[in-house]
């Protein structure tokens, strides 16, 4: 009988053996299994890593080609005129201006 007054089957000492065995067969298996599961989550941890540092330079990247664009409107505008200036000094040289 067990501690609930159920009565027990009558088991062989080789019955008893064999479920152990068998129990020590699914622990190792479920031991393996968490085992394998320990290393794809490694695994996935270090992706992961290498996902947000690949997003952090992309992010420093964008914030440098922001400030090129900002710096390279003025540029242009300056380019703009030059490029002007230069048209209105060749046309006043070659006589465009009678």
């Amino acid at each position: 009988m067990d501690d609930y007054g159920n009565e027990l089957p009558a088991m062989t000492r080789q019955q008893v053996n064999e479920r152990l065995d068998k129990g020590s067969e699914r622990m190792a298996a479920i031991e393996r299994d968490l085992k394998a599961a320990t290393q794809e989550l490694q695994e996935l941890k270090q992706q992961l890593a290498d996902l947000l540092e690949f997003f952090a330079a992309m992010k420093g990247a964008f914030k440098v080609l922001n400030w090129v664009g900002k710096v390279s409107r003025p540029l242009a505008y300056i380019a703009m005129l030059g490029g002007a200036l230069m048209g209105f000094w060749t046309a006043v040289k070659a006589g465009g201006a009678r």
